[in-house]
């Protein structure tokens, strides 16, 4: 079964979570794109062998989410 959460109570975790660290959202969007360039590269590395050289598209949306994706990407 697939589930999903309305923005409203994205936002909401989002803003808990940035609320006890130092730097707020802008660290909550650096470990988030940290953590997902590190899924990517190991992905990539099982894939093609290699991060470095590879290919990646990347879907930018607006609002933090696309925040993670972009400084994930050039994280990778």
């Amino acid at each position: 079964m697939t589930s999903a959460h309305d923005v409203e109570a994205v936002r909401a975790a989002e803003q808990a979570a940035a609320a006890g660290l130092p730097g707020g959202l802008v660290t909550l969007v650096e470990r988030a794109s940290a953590a997902l360039a590190g899924v990517v590269g190991s992905e990539l590395r099982a894939a093609a062998g290699r991060v470095y050289g590879s290919r990646a598209v990347l879907l930018v949306g607006s609002g933090t989410n696309g925040g993670d994706a972009l400084h994930a990407g050039a994280l990778l």
